[in-house]
């Protein structure tokens, strides 16, 4: 999950309640407008803020460095900011013209709508598809995060986002009856968005430990790219203003711009601290060729003896403080640990090359729990994986997530990665 340590301004919110309100009837759970929408539109990058829970001021913040950055867009570019917190769930439009108007209010819904239903997410952007036509979209999904992990409520099972609900206490992440609130599930994101009809270039996980590869699979239908961390990073987020200018609008999309982009900015930025950040960009076209090849090595090299991964670069770390998450183990480092011979990992190394187009990271990064790794250039490629391993079924009892061994056997890339042929979790 995001760490909060973003600075308010207080700004955001006046930006946001300027503009076309007052065209807006009641509203209804599944969402009222007098807009008529735009003409087709070269860019429209969609931001779905997903801050019903901790990071709610987080959007204040994040709200007013958007408008700061409509300065930057240019003729047929736009943002269409999605934003749920509070009682709130609300659509924006921001143009050049947004820089000295505000935001301009198109949409709003009924305050029971649920920003990780993943139905009420694939209304929006249909919703968005039609109204908004573009000739490209990019998607930013904003919340809180596990990647591919087991939901902690019984309706879902992996995913993104945290909605307590528009009753939940402010500042918190769980629902009126005490359990975290509701993520959505990244299979059901992944159908939502085919159902949607909007297909965007790229998806950047502006939340926490997203780019690992059993999320980035069960993605790979939907979008081109896939832009995120494999760790944590700090609830300010990125600099949207600079984003807008540096990476969001380059045409055609720049694999590198948004990685270098966030690195840069938690380089020199004082609001960052010591947290530092490490990012990728997967090519998802690839993802289906370095499956393969995984599981070619995973069935030569791995068997039923589990593997000592105690030295291997992992993004998180195992305790109770972290709700036994798992290590989140870098793809590169594990790989290299598991393939003894050189030759073949070189031919593994070569797949992977052509998934995993951009990478980059401060020196190093720090863990919410206080602990902190060095990141040495060519020996991270910014991709997590999960390994099987023993205490996860042992402690599934005390984690948040239950038997994590026992959620990824559902995931597709278990299977299509190999590891059902390995034997590792025959007698977990």
């Amino acid at each position: 999950m995001k760490q909060i340590k973003k600075l308010l301004t207080g700004v955001g919110i006046t930006a946001l309640m300027l503009g076309a309100v007052s065209g807006l009837t009641s509203c209804s759970e599944e969402g009222t407008t007098d807009n008529p929408g735009t003409a087709k539109q070269n860019r429209t990058i969609v931001v779905y803020m997903n801050a019903r829970n901790s990071l709610y001021a987080n959007a204040t913040s994040d709200s007013t460095e958007i408008v700061r950055g409509a300065a930057h867009l240019k003729t047929g570019e736009q943002m269409l900011v999605y934003l749920c917190r509070r009682k709130q769930a609300r659509l924006y439009r921001v143009t050049r013209q947004s820089a000295a108007t505000g935001m301009e209010l198109v949409m709003q819904y009924g305050e029971q709508v649920n920003a990780s239903d993943p139905g009420h997410f694939g209304k929006v952007m249909k919703w968005i598809r039609e109204n908004y036509p573009s000739d490209t979209y990019g998607l930013v999904l904003w919340s809180h995060s596990d990647g591919w992990l087991p939901s902690t409520n019984k309706i879902n099972t992996r995913g993104f986002g945290v909605d307590a609900g528009p009753d939940s206490s402010i500042a918190s992440d769980y629902t009126t009856e005490g359990k975290l609130g509701y993520q959505m599930d990244l299979t059901d994101m992944a159908e939502a968005l085919t159902e949607s009809g909007l297909r965007p270039e790229f998806i950047f996980f502006d939340s926490c430990l997203m780019q690992c590869i059993e999320a980035a699979y069960a993605l790979r239908g939907v979008t081109d790219y896939i832009v995120a961390s494999p760790a944590q990073i700090p609830g300010v987020g990125a600099q949207y203003d600079q984003m807008m200018a540096n990476a969001f609008y380059k045409t055609p999309f720049d694999p590198q711009a948004i990685v270098t982009e966030y690195v840069r900015q938690a380089t020199e930025g004082p609001e960052y601290g010591d947290m530092g950040v490490v990012l990728s960009t997967i090519k998802t076209s690839e993802l289906e060729q370095l499956a393969q090849k995984t599981s070619e090595m995973l069935e030569r090299y791995v068997s039923t003896t589990e593997p000592d991964l105690s030295n291997v670069l992992a993004y998180d770390f195992y305790s109770s403080r972290s709700f036994y998450r798992p290590e989140y183990y870098d793809l590169q480092a594990t790989m290299r640990h598991l393939i003894t011979n050189d030759a073949d990992f070189q031919e593994w190394q070569e797949a992977m090359d052509r998934c995993i187009v951009a990478r980059g990271a401060t020196p190093s990064i720090s863990y919410w729990v206080g602990r902190s790794i060095m990141l040495n250039e060519g020996e991270f490629c910014g991709v997590s994986m999960f390994v099987p391993q023993t205490r996860y079924t042992t402690n599934a009892t005390r984690c948040l997530y239950g038997d994590l061994n026992q959620a990824f056997t559902q995931t597709e890339w278990y299977t299509a990665a190999g590891w059902d042929k390995t034997g590792l979790l025959d007698e977990r």
